[in-house]
């Protein structure tokens, strides 16, 4: 284990220390696959004396997750003073996924990346979380981890996923994976992803959060194609590796998890008009683990509500730990 980078505050709630893990010699993919660079990089928010919590999020989420930890961190809503996980009480892990940009590999699990997190947490002297908060693949990758690893792991929370993709999100990321292929084919990957983006864009939302953006423009703005300009710039703005983006995409597409084997205490989180996760898929989890919780938010911004939705979501999750520690 080696720690890259180490920012020193005056307060070391806001102090983050990297790490980068090699993965044990004999990890091996589910695919059968070896990787080309077996190791894993975490982020450590905070005093790792504290109770540790990991977090994960979509494919293009990392370890950066907070504010205070020399980046723009993607779920800084939920991670700082005063928010969901305070960094006064909690000490946050944020991992990036396999693979690792440049690195090649065809088929990836949810159960290889929660793998590869217990690896990190042996490199760390991690025996048990206390929680794991995963959200969108994030939260696939939580289930398969709590199913695999029950006994280091004390809470669950699962926001916006289940223990299978539904076919309607399967039918999505089969197009943008498509389009990320023809671009390829056709000398220009980049603006496929590009493209795939602007679609996931469409899939993460829902049309009465487009409506209320760009329905009640006048006629000239409507004739640009407001809502059009901004799907091109979502698309512009993500940068992800063509190769990593498919077999990300394909991870979603891979996962699945015997709810069975859960044991740890569950939240799971839905947001009404999510088109990926559906509330129905993510209320049959929650009745099939014995300890588990189902809470359902009124969100426009659909699969997003993850992102978007701190203020509604956030309280749940503070209960949930905080019935925990009675």
């Amino acid at each position: 284990m080696s720690a890259l980078l180490k920012v020193e505050e005056s307060d070391c709630r806001d102090a983050w220390r990297d790490h980068e893990i090699p993965l044990p010699a004999d990890f091996v993919l589910e695919s059968g696959e070896v990787l080309s660079e077996p190791r894993i990089a975490v982020r450590l928010h905070g005093d790792p004396s504290k109770p540790i919590v990991a977090v994960a999020g979509g494919i293009s989420a990392g370890r950066i997750v907070g504010d205070a930890s020399g980046g723009k961190g993607w779920w800084r809503d939920y991670v700082g003073a005063g928010r969901t996980l305070d960094l006064g009480a909690y000490c946050v892990l944020g991992f990036d996924f396999l693979p690792n940009d440049g690195e090649q590999a065809n088929a990836i699990t949810t159960n290889d990346q929660a793998r590869a997190l217990c690896a990190a947490l042996d490199a760390l002297n991690v025996s048990k979380l206390r929680a794991f908060v995963g959200s969108s693949y994030g939260g696939m990758v939580a289930l398969a981890f709590a199913a695999a690893f029950p006994e280091r792991l004390q809470d669950l929370v699962v926001i916006s996923a289940a223990d299978r993709p539904h076919a309607f999100g399967a039918a999505f990321r089969g197009v943008q994976r498509r389009i990320v292929e023809f671009g390829a084919a056709n000398g220009n990957a980049a603006a496929g992803v590009a493209l795939a983006r602007q679609l996931a864009m469409i899939s993460y939302r829902t049309p009465e959060e487009f409506q209320s953006r760009f329905g009640q423009e006048p006629a000239e703005a409507r004739e640009r194609h407001e809502v059009c300009g901004y799907l091109i710039s979502r698309g512009e703005a993500f940068a992800m590796d063509p190769k990593r983006y498919l077999t990300l995409s394909e991870s979603i597409d891979r996962h699945g998890v015997d709810l069975s084997d859960i044991s740890a205490r569950a939240l799971f989180v839905a947001a009404h008009g999510d088109q990926l996760a559906p509330p129905a898929d993510i209320r049959r989890c929650a009745g099939a683990v014995p300890r588990a919780r189902y809470v359902e938010i009124f969100s426009q911004y659909g699969h997003d509500a993850f992102l978007k939705e701190a203020a509604a979501i956030g309280p749940f999750i503070q209960r949930f730990f905080k019935e925990s520690d009675q």
